[in-house]
């Protein structure tokens, strides 16, 4: 990963290599280092970084999943989504939070990369033909076999079951890069949240998919909703459902 070559060399730091190997201390809240609270984030982790080292390293990321999806399933009736899985390591994560609360985990993906109605003015070859290095079998295999995972396979919101449009949602992983399957998927989900509720809409400030930017703007605009942006690697953007919103 580049911003690992950056620490190492000093850009962020000037003892790049000390910071980086201090870098998960740092980062992990106090009740877990300190009180021990948050025991199954070991295994989030290990889900999360299965099969590819690199993903361990956006801690926020990661520990913005663990925090805000436990504490919302705490406190929140509904199930959890995630819309756009790729690889299953969000929902692998995701589906541990599920089964701890017993909830349905919905897991909503073409499993074949970007469908070419979806594809954007501007869009090179190589970001049109992304994310096709997947197989459904393969993503099963790395989120697991919880009973409450629910795989739903195709181009949404075209692939949106009766069963998910009869439910109600407690946190949902919006993560598909481009304008209109992220704008269907708050236009599906948000009316559904319970008050409480969170969304994640991955990539809103990474300045790689414009896309995923104006559709939150846009929505947020529209509702007359706010939310905030997060720290991660790709500037996940976090919309909490209140009452009357």
């Amino acid at each position: 990963m580049r911003i690992l070559d950056d620490i190492a060399d000093g850009k962020f730091h000037p003892d790049g290599p000390t910071y980086a190997r201090e870098l998960g201390i740092a980062w992990h809240p106090q009740a877990y280092c300190e009180l021990g609270r948050h025991p199954e984030f070991a295994e989030a982790f290990r889900r999360y970084s299965q099969g590819d080292a690199g993903y361990g390293f956006d801690f926020a990321r990661i520990w913005s999943f663990a925090l805000n999806c436990d504490h919302a399933l705490s406190r929140v009736q509904g199930s959890v989504a995630e819309l756009g899985v790729y690889r299953g390591h969000s929902s692998a994560l995701l589906s541990l939070y599920a089964e701890k609360h017993r909830r349905k985990i919905y897991l909503c993906d073409t499993f074949e990369g970007f469908p070419e109605a979806h594809h954007e003015e501007g869009m090179g070859e190589e970001a049109k033909a992304a994310f096709k290095d997947v197989s459904l079998d393969a993503v099963k295999a790395t989120v697991g076999d919880y009973s409450g995972n629910r795989w739903v396979v195709g181009s949404f919101p075209q692939s949106i079951t009766a069963e998910m449009r009869d439910d109600r949602f407690a946190f949902v992983s919006i993560d598909c890069d481009l304008y209109e399957p992220i704008r269907a998927g708050l236009n599906f989900f948000w009316p559904r949240m319970d008050v409480g509720g969170m969304i994640f809409i991955h990539d809103y400030g990474s300045g790689h998919w414009p896309g995923a930017t104006r559709a939150v703007d846009e929505f947020c605009a529209e509702h007359k909703v706010a939310g905030c942006l997060l720290s991660d690697l790709a500037g996940t953007y976090a919309l909490a459902r209140s009452a009357g919103a």
